[in-house]
Order: structure tokens, then C-alpha cells, then sequence
């Protein structure tokens, strides 16, 4: 109790009602209620008394002072009696959709914002519906604007909460709450505007953004992806699967595949389609079952799927790691049997048919496994489309993404005279295998390190790794015997490897011309109580186009200049680990995944979304933009 004082003590608490056909009272009319059944000099209707024992409202502004032009708001603290509801915004199938009224003495009010409200059941007998409701604390929010030539003094605002509540009955509801604003010559924060408030002002949207009834809510997407048509949604589904082909998340399967391609050039022309299809058959099975998990996840708890949550648990992160030590350390020729021999499927040639064909599906789930925690803008982009749309159809465009990065070894199945340019397996494969070797390493260590604060100890395990392929290559890629030009170039090149790898690796990581703090929620909600604007970058030890964004955008002294000139705070948000308060934020809030950038103001407005790769004169317009300026 004593934590919440200063907040009741500077709040106007009216625990009265009005008729459902009442207009709203005059300005004059603001006095509080009585408690013997009226409310203004209105009598109250039974229903809204009853109403009143189940659902009590306070008005709480964030600003006791505010200047001309300047935008402040006012949270509305809803508290609903245990086992009561409160029916959201929303119009859903049975119930009064909730609202919010505001009128203002010679103030611009603006669009209602609400916190994230959650589906409810109603069963009706012959059939459950399905409405979206608020349970025991909730806080909505006002938004309002002093016009630039308003005069100085005391303002009074005042708000009437609508709509129904429902326990053991379904009863009327018609709150009046009030708050008071000085215009003045500053902007002066009210203490009562708790850290709390602030940061649920950060989660609150408009109605429109709330899901429809029994409907799941898909993340907030940029418009532009949202207006993507079906075929274009599709489109790039095929396409993000292609790419993914080529990006680094798959290198280490790349030796395995070319080792087993090789293996398979000398197989009979029918054992080389089965044993490719199955290979092929392995990718798309694999984004089938991410498929049907995403049907499960949106059916089961009204979410989208994360196509990339295994890879944000450490433990699974540290366990493929072992995995690709172990892959390597065959490649080495440390040991002869590959561990797991079917998930690898190095042993093809050996194998029977079926153990065969059970090892390629392995290396095609294994491949699209190492795949998923791959971040690009493409990929990103359909996936939050993917998101938004009907269920079977985000289900076809995740299948469609597995079908796209099978389709260059379904070509590869239905060519296989392109086999015919191999070289024949002899001493040149003994050397790739063990160069493949060492390219399985840094994978494993990036996958141990990924998520740390300080990376530079992952720089130095890994140019160990290097120092020493240098040396072997140094001792075995020529023998003795070999004419002196040769030794000559192919040890120049492992000096050259060694030194330059040394120079750029052992050498402390310069940081950016942005200086980022580290993500909090905390600290987002002092920065808007200070007025300060906040810009988050998301990102993700996965995420290959973060690291494009950070050289092209915040690596610019003038971008950093414009940040520290408007007074935003930079904020860094590392996605890489699930359940972190970055995390929660991006995909419970926003959606999509990294590279994501969000710039939040302090007023509440809806936050600027930069989806994938931007430029810095995106951002420059958006900043200029935020203040108003356009």
C-alpha cells in the first residue's frame, strides 16, 4: 500500500456512472460522485452499481505540466474483480466491445491505446465462442496534444470508460474518470507516473492492431510486407529457400554433400536419382514438420512459430557444436566411424541400399537444421508475411521456403551427367576432407560463443584453428620432393594466411560510430519520461545483414552526429538467447526477426520499423519525420 500512495494520492478516482444514453456531462460538471447512487447529480441505474462493485477506474497523467505543442498522455488504470472480465475494444462475437471516450478543454485527444487483451471462452451450450478480454490490472492510455497557440492555465480532461463486464453475469459498464493538466511555460513529469506505467505505454497499440475475436494476433509488420500479394508472398518464399543454399548457417554440410556426391558419381544412374531424391526428400521433410509445428503453435497458443527458437537455446547451440567437432575430427581421419553414421551419411557407398537412403534423407534434415538460424532480409520478410495470412496459406509458404532450397539438388538429380566434371576420387580428396575438417571448427566455435558480450575470445580460439591448418597445410600440402616454385607459392600463401588472418583476428574489435547501450526496459521507459526517443537495433549472432547494416549505417560519424543532435538513445537488443527481455520484445511485439531497427517515441505514436537493409538517408527521413518536421 505504501508503494502505491503517491500514485493514488495524485490520481482523480470517480467511482460513479451514467446512463448508457447520457450524453457527455458539460466541462463544468466534473465534481466527484457520491456514493449514495448518483454520479454527477445523476441517478445511477442498478445495473451500472452493480457494475461499479466488480470494476474500479483512476486517471493518472504523465505530465502535471506541459507547454504549448507538446504531446503528454494519460493512462487509464483499470483494476476488475477476480473471476471478472473486462471485454476488449475489439466487437466480438457476444459481447459489448469495450471504449474508451475523452474530451478535452481546448485539447487535441488522441487514438485510444490499448495493452495486449487475451482470448476468452464462452460456451453458449450448442457452441464456444471466443472474445478478447482483460483479467484483473490493465492499463490503457490517451494520448494528448496541447495546440501550439494555447493559452496558459489549468486544463480539465475527462475520459468515460464503456463497455460490459461479465463474472456469474454479463452487466453494463459506464466509468467517468477526470484529470487535470496545467499548460504552462515547462514541461514538468508527474512523480506518480510510475516506471511501470511507462513501460506498459511501450506494449500499448491501437484497437485496430488487436486481434479480431478467436482470431491469432500476427506480429506487427511493415506495411509494405503486408501488402504483398499471394504470389508475391510465394514468390519470395521460393526464393529465400534458394538462398539459403549459399549462406554461411550451411557451410558445414558443404563438405559433407560434395564428399558424398563424389562417392555417389560412381554409383549406378538409378542409385544416384534415389539416393539424391532422398537427399532432397530429407530438406522438405524437415520444413513439413516446421510446418505442422507452426499450425500446432497458432492453433494451440494463438502465436506465430519462430522458425529459428531451437538455435536461441544455448544448449542446443553448444550440442551441434559437439557435433561438428566430432564431424571434423572424422574428416581428420581420427576416427572411421562417423558419429551419428546415418544423420551424416558419409558411409553411402558401404551402406546397403536402404541404410543408404536413410543417410541422405539424414544429411538433407541435417543441412536444413544448420540452415534455419540464418537471418537475411528476404527471409525475414516472408516470414512476417507469412505470419499475417490465413493458416493454410503461411503454412504453404513455410513448406515452399524448404522446396526452394531444394531445388538446386532436385536439379542436380535430374542432370547427373554434371557428375561427369568431378575428378576422380584420389590423393585430392584426402586433402579436401582434412581442409573440410578445419572449416567445421569455427562454426563449432561461433555456436559456443554465440550470445556473449565479448566475442574476442571466440577470435583467438578461432585463429588457433587457423594457425594450425596453416601449419599443416605448410607440411603436407607439398612434399619434399616437390619443384621449388611450388613450395614456393603454396608456403608463401600459408605464410600470408597466417600472418594476415593474425593481423585481422588477434586485433581488439573497433566499436561502432554509434555507441549502443544495452537493451532495457528500464531504461526505454526513463529515456520517454525524459522525453527522449529510443532506437533499438535487434539483432542476432545469426543475422548476416546486421552485420551490413552496422558497416553501411552505424558505423557513419554522421549518424551518429544526428542520434546524439535529436538526444535518441541507441539501444543494442541481441536476440541470440530465448527468453531474454530483447527477445520477449521482438517477437511478442513485433514479429519478424533481425535485422529489425524500431524507433520509439516518447508519445506513444506507432513505432518506425525498419524490416531488413535500409540506408542511412531511410533513417535520416525517418528521424526528421518522427519530429514533425515533414
Amino acid at each position: 500500500m505504501i508503494r502505491h500512495a503517491g500514485l493514488f494520492a495524485a490520481v482523480v478516482v470517480v467511482a460513479a456512472s451514467m446512463a448508457a444514453a447520457q450524453e457527455l456531462p458539460s466541462l463544468g460538471d466534473l465534481a466527484p460522485p457520491g456514493v449514495g447512487g448518483r454520479a454527477g447529480g445523476a441517478e445511477v441505474p442498478l445495473r451500472y452499481q452493480e457494475a461499479l462493485e466488480h470494476f474500479t477506474a483512476a486517471a493518472v497523467v504523465s505530465h502535471t505540466e506541459v507547454r504549448p505543442g507538446q504531446e503528454f498522455h494519460i493512462a487509464v488504470v483499470m483494476h476488475i474483480a477476480d473471476s471478472w472480465v473486462y471485454y476488449g475494444p475489439v466487437p466480438g462475437p457476444i459481447a459489448v466491445a469495450g471504449g474508451i471516450s475523452a474530451v478535452a478543454d481546448n485539447l487535441t485527444v488522441g487514438e485510444v491505446l490499448w495493452p495486449e487483451d487475451e482470448p476468452y471462452e464462452t460456451n453458449l451450450g450448442d457452441r464456444v465462442v471466443v472474445n478478447n478480454v482483460y483479467k484483473g490490472r490493465a492499463v490503457a492510455y490517451v494520448p494528448v496534444k496541447v495546440p501550439t497557440g494555447a493559452r496558459q492555465g489549468r486544463r480539465a480532461i475527462r475520459l468515460v470508460v464503456s463497455g460490459q463486464i461479465c463474472g456469474d453475469q454479463c452487466v453494463d459498464l459506464r466509468v467517468r474518470v477526470a484529470a487535470t493538466v496545467t499548460v504552462g511555460k515547462r514541461s514538468l513529469a508527474n512523480d506518480a507516473w510510475t516506471q511501470d506505467l511507462a513501460g506498459r505505454l511501450q506494449g500499448a497499440m491501437p484497437a485496430t492492431r488487436l486481434r479480431a475475436a478467436g482470431v491469432p494476433r500476427g506480429p506487427a509488420v511493415a506495411p509494405e510486407v503486408a501488402d504483398l500479394t499471394v504470389w508475391a508472398g510465394l514468390g519470395l518464399a521460393l526464393l529465400a529457400g534458394l538462398v539459403l543454399n549459399v549462406m554461411p548457417c550451411v557451410l558445414p554440410m558443404v563438405p559433407l554433400r560434395i564428399l558424398s556426391l563424389v562417392q555417389m558419381a560412381g554409383q549406378r544412374r538409378r542409385r544416384f536419382v534415389t539416393l539424391g531424391s532422398a537427399f532432397v526428400g530429407g530438406i522438405v521433410l524437415f520444413f513439413i514438420v516446421l510446418a505442422v509445428a507452426s499450425v500446432i503453435v497458432r492453433l494451440a497458443a494463438q502465436q506465430a512459430l519462430n522458425l529459428s527458437a531451437h538455435f536461441q537455446y544455448r544448449a542446443v547451440r553448444i550440442g551441434l557444436a559437439m557435433v561438428l567437432v566430432a564431424l571434423a575430427a572424422n574428416l581428420f581421419g581420427l576416427f572411421n566411424v562417423v558419429v551419428p553414421s546415418r544423420l551424416a551419411g558419409l558411409n553411402q557407398g558401404g551402406s546397403g541400399g536402404r541404410g543408404g537412403h536413410l543417410s541422405s534423407v539424414g544429411m538433407g534434415v541435417m543441412m536444413a537444421i544448420l540452415a534455419t538460424p540464418c537471418s537475411f532480409a528476404i527471409l525475414a520478410v516472408v516470414l512476417a508475411w507469412s505470419q499475417i495470412q490465413p493458416l493454410w496459406l503461411g503454412t504453404l509458404a513455410i513448406v515452399l521456403i524448404g522446396v526452394g532450397m531444394a531445388a538446386p539438388h532436385a536439379l542436380l538429380v535430374a542432370m547427373p551427367k554434371l557428375l561427369n566434371r568431378l575428378p576422380r576420387p584420389g590423393r585430392w580428396m584426402e586433402l579436401f576432407k582434412q581442409s573440410m575438417g578445419f572449416l567445421l571448427l569455427p562454426v563449432a566455435i561461433w555456436m559456443i560463443y554465440a550470445g556473449s558480450d565479448d566475442l574476442y575470445p571466440a577470435w583467438v580460439v578461432a585463429y588457433g584453428v587457423l594457425l594450425t591448418a596453416s601449419l599443416w597445410m605448410w607440411g603436407t600440402w607439398v612434399r619434399f620432393d616437390a619443384p621449388l616454385p611450388r613450395k614456393i607459392i603454396i608456403r608463401g600463401l600459408t605464410l600470408l594466411l597466417a600472418i594476415g588472418g593474425g593481423y585481422f583476428m588477434l586485433k581488439p574489435s573497433v566499436p561502432l560510430a554509434v555507441r549502443f547501450d544495452k537493451f532495457s526496459n528500464q531504461r526505454i521507459a526513463e529515456a520517454h519520461r525524459g522525453g527522449r526517443s529510443v532506437l533499438i537495433k535487434f539483432t542476432s549472432a545469426t543475422c548476416t545483414s546486421c552485420i551490413w547494416i552496422d558497416h553501411t549505417v552505424y558505423d557513419s560519424p554522421a549518424v551518429a552526429d544526428e542520434l546524439s543532435a535529436r538526444n535518441i538513445v541507441a539501444m543494442k537488443a541481441d536476440v541470440t538467447d530465448a527468453g531474454t527481455p530483447a527477445s520477449r520484445m521482438l517477437y511478442e511485439r513485433f514479429g519478424g526477426a533481425p535485422p529489425l531497427t524500431v524507433l520509439l517515441t516518447p508519445d506513444g505514436r506507432t513505432p518506425v520499423r525498419f524490416d531488413g537493409k535500409f540506408s542511412k538517408d531511410d533513417l535520416f527521413k525517418a528521424l526528421t519525420a518522427a519530429d514533425g518536421k515533414e
